[in-house]
């Protein structure tokens, strides 16, 4: 079990001691993302995960960064998504005083040069613009608009261009004073070193974070009214679709049963969305669902990659394949099956260091507690079949059904995929 630490002035850390590897992976999780900026300033966040591998006070350029772990054959990232900012390295044991002290210094100490936050910011415009030249990728950020319209969640992670442009450095610096401090950050570690010896070095690595205020939190948004289709017309190789519909935040009771019904509609090869849309009527290569989870609310989708002439035939294929899962529920081979999936894939996914810490780190900020693996397995085991279908029929409802469509698509196309929204499930 990892031990939970509370280290002098109130920095929390967690240490789950693997002494079965060689590798030991450390992540930092502030509780601060894209959902929590003002909308003139989108992008901010992530942003400043950019700039904080552009130099800080000891290891001043890029390359000094860069070469602080990958010279001795480790990995250093960072991710941002709407409520969190994650920046972790994985190392051989023997390094990972080295990866406490860069990414402490990191965080603490950015420099946020002028000319490196200009550099950055043509580099960011360049990954916004590089996004419209991939449709598969664009469509899913069209869905977040077309559900969401002008609240935090329907804007794109990075910012737009205009907003990127026009960031300032004080408004970085600004973002960064207000949610890089002790109360909102968490501290994970997991891998080959004991809990005594992670603690004592990032204590002493982070002793200097400023107390600050815990990010507060935002009000929950409402969706768009449904039916309602987003069609973008290009000229593409492909039809590129995701439907939407709002689904559960990650504490809500009811989030094992969609996870459940999750893998029995999209959840890799078996699923009855690749059984049906591929393997029966050979329509689409590329199909799928995931659902993404946040504090108060989340969002559930369907997406596909099809042959243009084939997208009508799609879609309405994967909106009888959900009005039979409200109608008749899963079965209880599917069921079965389902839950040796989830249950097989937590435990597989935990033989990484990474994997180990970047759960810890991200439950330690959600839920204030680590949830055991056996409570989650245990969880899942409860589901019953009346559970899903149950789940199906709350969040199936055509006045919550959203649909973005980018390819050669005409006005009279994008009536008949209205059509097909307005069916009743």
């Amino acid at each position: 079990m990892p031990e939970f630490f509370i280290a002098p002035g109130g920095l929390r850390l967690i240490v789950e001691e693997l002494p079965h590897t060689y590798s030991v992976s450390l992540g930092c999780f502030i509780g601060a993302g894209a959902r929590h900026e003002a909308p003139v300033r989108s992008g901010a966040a992530h942003f400043i995960e950019h700039m904080l591998f552009k130099g800080s006070q000891r290891y001043p350029t890029a390359r000094t960064i860069s070469q602080t772990i990958e010279g001795v054959g480790g990995l250093l990232n960072a991710s941002t998504s709407y409520e969190a900012t994650v920046y972790y390295a994985k190392v051989a044991t023997i390094h990972f005083e080295r990866s406490v002290q860069l990414l402490s210094d990191m965080l603490l100490h950015p420099l946020f040069e002028l000319h490196e936050i200009e550099k950055e910011r043509r580099v960011i415009i360049e990954e916004l613009r590089g996004l419209q030249d991939a449709p598969g990728d664009w469509v899913h950020d069209m869905l977040q608009q077309t559900m969401w319209a002008q609240t935090p969640l329907g804007r794109d992670i990075a910012g737009n261009i205009e907003t990127v442009s026009l960031l300032s450095r004080n408004d970085l610096a600004e973002f960064w004073q207000r949610h890089y401090n002790r109360s909102n950050i968490v501290i994970s570690v997991a891998g080959k070193i004991s809990a005594e010896q992670a603690s004592a070095a990032v204590s002493a690595a982070f002793g200097n974070l400023s107390d600050g205020m815990p990010t507060a939190s935002q009000p929950c948004p409402s969706p768009v009214a449904g039916p309602r289709l987003t069609l973008m017309s290009r000229d593409t190789e492909q039809g590129n679709f995701c439907l939407g519909l709002p689904g559960l935040a990650y504490n809500d009771p009811d989030r094992r049963p969609l996870q459940v019904l999750d893998s029995v509609l999209g959840g890799g090869m078996s699923s009855r969305l690749f059984q049906t849309l591929r393997e029966d009527h050979g329509l689409a290569y590329h199909v799928g669902s995931y659902h993404n989870e946040l504090s108060d609310v989340g969002m559930w989708v369907v997406y596909g990659s099809v042959e243009p002439e084939a997208l009508r035939d799609a879609v309405a294929l994967v909106l009888e394949t959900l009005r039979e899962l409200v109608r008749y529920g899963v079965t209880d081979e599917e069921l079965a099956m389902v839950k040796e999936q989830v249950k097989g894939g937590l435990l597989l996914s935990l033989e990484d260091t990474w994997s180990v810490a970047s759960r810890n780190g991200a439950h330690l900020l959600r839920y204030g507690q680590v949830m055991p693996v056996e409570q989650v397995v245990a969880e899942v085991e409860a589901v019953s079949a009346e559970d899903v279908r149950r789940v199906a029929a709350r969040l199936m409802r055509n006045d919550l059904l959203h649909l973005a469509v980018i390819g050669p698509y005409s006005e009279e196309d994008a009536r008949d995929l209205e059509a097909l929204l307005a069916e009743s499930f």
